[in-house]
């Protein structure tokens, strides 16, 4: 009887140990992300800065159409740093459906900036 109650306690402990220990990878795994993102989305402001320059050339037609544009991608931009603050302040268990938000979020701004500064190479 008295085996069966150390190993009993022995086993609560492991598992206890387990739940911090997958506790903790999930708030690195967290912490690691956020830090990407914030850095991508600080390179995408120097990015947004090299757009700007690039179109000081264009003509007033042009101008216009950019504009435009450029109001679309700092939108994105906008939406992309909310999203940042809802990863922030999530829990453990919602981050990783933040997280698919994020990238998503991420890659759609890209894709925007891609187009403009391809269709600024062919002006």
């Amino acid at each position: 009887m008295k085996r069966l109650g150390i190993f009993m306690i022995a086993v609560c402990f492991i598992l206890t140990g387990f739940q911090i220990s997958f506790g903790a990878s999930q708030e690195d795994q967290k912490g690691v992300y956020q830090k990407q993102i914030e850095t991508k989305l600080k390179e995408f402001d120097q990015k947004m800065e090299e757009l700007k320059d690039k179109a000081k050339d264009l003509t007033q037609e042009l101008k216009g159409e950019f504009n435009e544009q450029m109001k679309e991608l700092e939108k994105r931009q906008e939406t992309a740093n909310e999203k940042l603050k809802e990863l922030k302040s999530a829990g453990d268990k919602a981050w990783k459906r933040l997280k698919t938000d994020m990238d998503t979020a991420v890659k759609e701004l890209n894709k925007h900036y891609d187009q403009m500064m391809s269709r600024l190479k062919k002006t």
